[in-house]
């Protein structure tokens, strides 16, 4: 596929991604709203947010936030619904591959990723208070893998069920748990340990660490960025092994 043919598939796929009120609400909204209402509660505790304020652990914990929504809600029910309306049989048709398709929207989630992220912080410099990434490259390599293994934990949904309205359901069903046992919602700390250990298998914990460890000065940890990049191999060969079969 030529790349002026996939520039213009992806503008497309942008289009139909700001028309989704879902997509968008959990992509822009949720974070903000989230950020707002537990950095409020914990905004003056110093305590058990990894040597930062409350505020500022939540600033940036909510930055992966926005991955799980993006990954996890929007775009499993998008991939799938094409699927399910015939999109992607006309596509096939029309000689344009499924794979490019797909990659325009992984293209779109990335971009919507970052406008999400631009907004959350853009939003929190009045109300609250938290430093410049002590180590950007850092950040950014987390935020890339991060959502990168997100949007595979996503495909797979969408590959194992086609119709949009049970990927929809499934991605929220995932992504509400993955929230609260992630470091994102409540501290790690305070939860049984029970939880504490089943956190250890929560992609998106692993998406918060990646974030934040650079971030607030504790390097770049190997073992988030292994496991994220192992989800991402992991989901994205079964999705693909999915999709092909289909």
């Amino acid at each position: 596929m030529r790349p002026a043919d996939f520039a213009k598939l992806t503008w497309l796929e942008l289009k139909l991604f700001v028309r989704e009120p879902m997509a968008v609400g959990f992509t822009l909204a949720y974070p903000v709203v989230v950020m707002f209402v537990i950095a409020g509660v914990f905004n003056n505790y110093h305590q058990g947010f990894r040597g930062a304020g409350g505020a500022e652990y939540y600033v940036v914990s909510n930055i992966a936030v926005v991955l799980g929504a993006v990954g996890v809600i929007a775009l499993p029910s998008h991939v799938a619904s094409y699927f399910e309306r015939g999109i992607m049989r006309r596509f096939r048709a029309s000689s344009v591959p499924v794979s490019a398709v797909i990659l325009a929207q992984t293209v779109v989630c990335f971009l919507a990723a970052i406008a999400a992220t631009a907004v959350l912080l853009l939003v929190a410099r009045p109300v609250y208070v938290y430093h410049v990434p002590q180590l950007l490259p850092g950040v950014v390599l987390g935020f890339v893998v991060g959502l990168a293994a997100l949007l595979a934990l996503g495909l797979l949904v969408a590959a194992l069920f086609p119709t949009a309205g049970a990927a929809q359901s499934v991605g929220l069903i995932l992504f509400f748990p993955m929230y609260l046992i992630s470091g994102a919602g409540p501290p790690l700390s305070v939860l049984p340990s029970t939880m504490q250990h089943v956190a250890d298998f929560n992609p998106l914990n692993y998406a918060v660490r990646a974030l934040q460890d650079p971030w607030f000065g504790y390097g770049i940890t190997a073992t988030n960025l292994i496991v994220l990049a192992a989800i991402t191999i992991v989901c994205g060969s079964g999705a693909a092994l999915v999709f092909r079969r289909r």
